[in-house]
Order: structure tokens, then C-alpha cells, then sequence
């Protein structure tokens, strides 16, 4: 797999990949804003801008024109990467190899330009009773997250540790700033977004390099007056003098307890394949130390595992415990870090690391958002994008590097969702 990249107009950029592996011609356009600047907005606007064009007012003559693309498939949404938060809007068409000669990919490419470009707008807005709908749609996603007592650890925990950085926003916004959004500020966002976003339009399918340009071109070529900003680097972290321990209590029935944790390197550092390694072993497969020590040998939690965000620098472990269970699973956790600072690990468990994430990488490429998102968050994160490269790096970690970046890696914040007494 090898995306060829292609630079378009101001802030645009095309990334395609020509081959005849799937049945369908995927484009995906992708908007990068930094999450301060509305991350609430950010994630309204996929859900409001996909219900209806000025050519296609209703959502059911929208629904009707994909049907008459052989069903076409239009969808929306958004990602944190970083401190920054992406829009998707993306459409799936038939390969014309399939249908005789009908090659549906320009009539779909024209919808999703329509829907980017030419949305419903009502008095200089967007249409007030779609921004109401999916004003309640999304604040029962976000209701919906805090619900997911893992999840809400999660989001608890960064919320700590990474308080007053841009980190600590959430993908979806928070509740305040969504119950405040109108159709005309939202369309204002929108129209800031267009203007300023770096721009990425993702092709992958069964056509030549000149075709799949004709088309992004064409998709782009009702944008004007575009002034790109250029997406900034994540702020530096602020390490507390000691490590914070955070507790709340709900009416819970199982006891949440999270840990961050910061490391010396970022995933553009030419030792990042040594902290991936190192998260492999410890935490991130059912060999890795925390699940066979803290979930099978100690039966001390239901899931035990780690997680890094390469763009922050940051390392995070999750678990599900009994309440009572909160000491000695701190202290078998943090083991386990320590074990990994002495060196203690087997060869065996650097391989089957190694086969483990090996097998990730390739199978990253076996649909086409997968593939187009690995491509998107390396380059965000100025990684190699080649799978084979990446792997070549991986095999060439040894031991003691895998000590140095377990070393490097230090205890920011506990956070424990407790139950509440007598619940």
C-alpha cells in the first residue's frame, strides 16, 4: 500500500491509492481545526451539513439520489487527534468494473461536493429544526460516553492530568457549549472552517492517478477565498512536582482505575518504535504483562491494559477492578512498570510483541477508511508511512532500548471512579 500524494489548491493536498483490492471507490475528505477553537461545533456540523443539500432539501431526496448511485454510501463524523479534531465526510461508490460500464463515482463525487459546498441554508443559516434534532443527538452521544463508566474514566482522567491544555477537550464537546450553538453560529463555523481547515482528500480505488485528481479538483473547485492555517504542534505538557491521585464516587458497580503517565518522546522521535515496543510488552495484547499479572494470575481485574498517544507523549493504562481490590491493583500495575525498567522480560515476549503489532500494521490496510485513516494520523504525527518500514523499524528495537524508553516513562495521575457508600 502506498499513497501517492498530489498538492492541490491552498491547503489542499490529495493522497490516493490505485488498486483493485475492493469493490468499491472510496473518497474521503478530512478538515483539521484545532479543538479549542469549537470542538462542540466541530462535531454538530457532520450531522447537520450530511441532511440535505439546496438542490436536495430533505433528507429523503438525499437518501433517494445515493440509491440512484447504485447505493452509494455518505456518512460524517469526527476524531481527536491530538489537540486536534478532524471532520470526515466521506462517500462510497461502486467500482464501475462491476456495472457494466455505469461508473457512479462522478455522480457521487458531485453529492458530497453539494453537501460540503452547497448545504440548505435558511436565513443565513442552517435549517433550525435539523440543528435542534441534532443538537439532542449529540448531547445523547455525549450522555452516551458518560454512561460507558470506562470511557468516563478515560475522559476523567485526561480532564486531570492535562488541565488548561487543549488535550483535556473532548472529541465531542462538552453539554454547555453544544445547548449554546444556534443555526447561524453554526453555519459561521462552518464557512471558517472551509476557509482556514488544511484540507486532505483521500481517494482509493480502481482508477489512474489522472482520473482520481480530475475528481478531487473537481470536488474542490467551488472553495474560494481559502486562507489555510497550518496545523500547530501539541503544547508541552505541565509534570506535576508529585503524582496526583484523583477519586470520585458514583453508583457504580464496578471500580474504574486509570493512570497516566508521560514519556521523553513523541512519535516523529526516531526512538518512538522503542516506547511501542515497551507498551506492547507491558500492556497492549493478552500476553503483555498487565493482563497476565493483574487479570490472570491475580484475578484482580476484569480488563488491564495500556494505551499511547504518540502525538502528546502521553501513556495510559486502564482497569476494571473490585473496589476493595484498588490497593493491590495499584501496586501490581506500577509493578509491572518496574519490572520493565529492570529488564525483566523474555525474548519470547519481545517476539510475540513484535508479531502482535506486526499483524496490526498489515491488517490496517484491509478497507479502505482504515487504511486512509493510518495514513492521515502518521503523516499528522510525521511517521513513516510505509508498512514495511515501520515494521523494518519495530525489528530493529532491542532490549535495552525497550529499558531505556520503560525508564523514561513517569507516573503523572491515578484516577479512581469509587461506588458511593451503601449504593
Amino acid at each position: 500500500m502506498a499513497f501517492e500524494q498530489t498538492r492541490l489548491s491552498d491547503g489542499a493536498e490529495l493522497f490516493f491509492w490505485p488498486t483493485n483490492k475492493f469493490k468499491t471507490t472510496t473518497v474521503r475528505v478530512l478538515l483539521r481545526q484545532p479543538l479549542s477553537a469549537g470542538a462542540g461545533q466541530g462535531a454538530l456540523l457532520p450531522m447537520v451539513v450530511r441532511r440535505g443539500t439546496r438542490n436536495l432539501p430533505e433528507p429523503i431526496a438525499l437518501s433517494r439520489a445515493l440509491d440512484a448511485l447504485y447505493g452509494a454510501d455518505l456518512r460524517g463524523d469526527v476524531i481527536k487527534l491530538g489537540e486536534e479534531q478532524v471532520l470526515i465526510f466521506h462517500v462510497e461508490a461502486a467500482n464501475a468494473t462491476y456495472l457494466d460500464g455505469e461508473d457512479p463515482l462522478r455522480g457521487a463525487v458531485d453529492l458530497l461536493g453539494d453537501v460540503l459546498f452547497d448545504p440548505r441554508i435558511e436565513d443565513g443559516g442552517f435549517n433550525p429544526s435539523w440543528v435542534a434534532q441534532e443538537k439532542e443527538n449529540l448531547l445523547r452521544r455525549i450522555q452516551g460516553i458518560y454512561s460507558d463508566k470506562a470511557h468516563y474514566a478515560q475522559l476523567r482522567l485526561i480532564e486531570t492530568m492535562c488541565a488548561g491544555e487543549d488535550y483535556a477537550i473532548p472529541r465531542l464537546g462538552r453539554p454547555e457549549e453544544i445547548e449554546s450553538i444556534t443555526p447561524h453560529s453554526l453555519y459561521a463555523r462552518w464557512q471558517e472552517i472551509l476557509r482556514t481547515a488544511p484540507i486532505a482528500v483521500y481517494i482509493v480505488g480502481d482508477l489512474q492517478q489522472d482520473r482520481a485528481q480530475e475528481e478531487a479538483e473537481r470536488l474542490l473547485d467551488r472553495l474560494s477565498r481559502r486562507d489555510p492555517k497550518a496545523p500547530g504542534s501539541a503544547s508541552k505538557h505541565v509534570v506535576p512536582p508529585e503524582p496526583r491521585h484523583v477519586t470520585d464516587h458514583q453508583p457504580v458497580s464496578q471500580g474504574k482505575l486509570a493512570f497516566g503517565f508521560t514519556t521523553d518522546r513523541r512519535a516523529d522521535a526516531p526512538n518512538y518504535p522503542a516506547l511501542v515496543m515497551m507498551n506492547g510488552i507491558y500492556g497492549s495484547f493478552s500476553h503483555s504483562k498487565l493482563f497476565q499479572e493483574v487479570r490472570e494470575r491475580h484475578s484482580l481485574a476484569y480488563y488491564a491494559y495500556s494505551q499511547i498517544d504518540g502525538l502528546k507523549g502521553l501513556m495510559f493504562v486502564q482497569s476494571g477492578i473490585e473496589f476493595q481490590n484498588r490497593g493491590q491493583a495499584e501496586e501490581i500495575i506500577l509493578g509491572q512498570l518496574e519490572a520493565m525498567r529492570r529488564g525483566d522480560f523474555r525474548e519470547q515476549e519481545m517476539r510475540d510483541t513484535l508479531a502482535g503489532i506486526e499483524s496490526q500494521i498489515l491488517q490496517s490496510v484491509d478497507a479502505p477508511s482504515e487504511a486512509i485513516m493510518t495514513d492521515f494520523e502518521l503523516r499528522a504525527a510525521a511517521r513513516p508511512t510505509d508498512p514495511e518500514a515501520r515494521i523494518a523499524a519495530l525489528r530493529e528495537v532491542d532490549a535495552a532500548a525497550i529499558v531505556q524508553a520503560a525508564k523514561a516513562v513517569s507516573l503523572d495521575t491515578v484516577y479512581f471512579l469509587d461506588g458511593q457508600e451503601g449504593s
